[in-house]
């Protein structure tokens, strides 16, 4: 019986490969302006963000119910395999929304594996696809989950935000270091490291913090498979990012669009990459 794939929604993967695999994606919630919807609802994300940037509020989000995971679950038909991949634990508690899940299943011949990303946009979107390739090809969940493992071990994202006051508005850094880093036009380059959001390094133009970026990228060259560019509502500076890397590594390289949970706490202008 084939091994079902569920996400959630922040893997922002293409509709053609969720269709393609016929992956499962759980959306998380969005809170803003007295009104919740979920991720990928209600609004295209030029809408959202266009609305965020004339907001005074700043949205919350929050992860997906026990009881919605459970109702995913229990559409497994009985001795099917799930592999559920999910966002990063430090970031969110999806995962653990989704194993309380797990835990309250009645049929107990539905298995249910549980796998934390430490990642995500496409750090947590590169391992769907690669786990739906890999079961496609006939490999065990052990294998797959394995390989994922092994996938992580060199998988790098690395971002530069355009306007420190997104991270202060949503927590993710004190007001009074948002408006230093403001005032002398700080560009922090930013990383997932361990699963968690981390300052890799702090230089003061926009062109510099990509260079800091880029330069990653080189020093892993020889052993990269695949790239791609993460960024919030700066689509024409990704395309012109996707084909100078297309130009200089023989590797695919993508463009993901970061929807509002992520997004939200970045900004729009956020331009990054992860790697492997």
């Amino acid at each position: 019986m084939r091994v079902k794939v569920i996400t959630d929604s922040t893997a922002y993967l293409p509709a053609d490969i969720i269709d393609k695999y016929n992956i499962t994606v759980v959306p998380l919630n969005v809170h803003f302006e007295g009104e919740v919807f979920k991720e990928g609802t209600r609004y295209s994300y030029k809408e959202y963000y266009d609305k965020l940037r004339k907001s005074s509020g700043f949205p919350i989000t929050s992860q997906p119910s026990a009881g919605e995971f459970l109702e995913v679950f229990e559409q497994l038909a009985s001795g099917q395999d799930a592999l559920v991949i999910l966002l990063s634990t430090k970031i969110s508690g999806t995962f653990q929304s989704a194993n309380m899940a797990r835990d309250l299943l009645t049929d107990r011949n539905v298995n249910v594996h549980l796998v934390d990303s430490e990642f995500s946009g496409m750090g947590l979107g590169f391992q769907v696809i690669e786990a739906c390739e890999l079961l496609e090809a006939g490999k065990s969940i052990d294998e797959v989950t394995s390989r994922l493992a092994e996938m992580r071990k060199k998988m790098h994202l690395y971002f530069v935000v355009d306007n420190l006051e997104y991270l202060a508005r949503g927590g993710r850094m004190s007001t009074i270091s948002c408006k230093l880093g403001t005032l002398i036009q700080l560009k922090p380059v930013l990383a997932l490291q361990e699963g968690e959001l981390a300052l890799f390094q702090k230089v003061r133009t926009l062109p510099r913090a990509m260079a800091v970026v880029l330069a990653e990228l080189n020093k892993a060259q020889d052993s990269i498979s695949k790239i791609a560019i993460i960024n919030v509502e700066y689509q024409e500076k990704a395309l012109q990012l996707q084909e100078q890397l297309q130009q200089k590594y023989d590797v695919p390289v993508s463009i993901c669009e970061l929807g509002p949970v992520v997004g939200s706490h970045l900004g729009p202008g956020s331009l990054g990459v992860v790697f492997y």
